[in-house]
């Protein structure tokens, strides 16, 4: 049987979230849904419409562009923080390689967090920021 942890520890290892407070972490966790997916399960699709942010608790994933494997994603690690803000469409596939767990976080349900409280909103933006500047050296200020 696992071990039920709390989602407040498994957010705080999360780089997009690290530079929020525990009280800021207890509000994500609140909002936050844990899903199980089997080997070869995809979680999302490429050009679906994207409406969550998907943290990986346990287990690994491939994402996938255009039939070619790009990246392996494994504990700690999101994917979805774009689509989950603008609701545009997911730009691969990310498939379950193993037994996997995440937590999602909702848009519908995100959003009005991240409204009404700036400094999340702030601090998550930095470190999406941080993330861009990292896979695209070329962007310039």
């Amino acid at each position: 049987m696992a071990v039920k942890t709390d989602p407040t520890e498994s957010l705080r290892r999360v780089p997009l979230l690290a530079g929020l407070d525990r009280k800021e972490l207890e509000l994500l966790a609140k909002l936050a849904k844990e899903q199980r997916y089997e080997p070869g399960a995809t979680i999302v699709k490429s050009g679906a419409s994207g409406h969550g942010l998907y943290i990986i608790k346990e287990g690994t994933v491939s994402v996938v562009r255009d039939g070619q494997k790009v990246a392996s994603m494994g504990p700690g690690q999101f994917f979805g923080e774009i689509s989950v803000l603008d609701g545009g469409p997911r730009t691969a596939d990310v498939k379950a390689d193993s037994d996997t767990v995440c937590l999602t976080l909702i848009s519908w349900e995100i959003k009005p967090l991240l409204m009404d409280n700036a400094a999340i909103s702030y601090k998550m933006l930095l470190e999406m920021v941080k993330r861009l500047r990292s896979q695209a050296p070329q962007i310039h200020d």
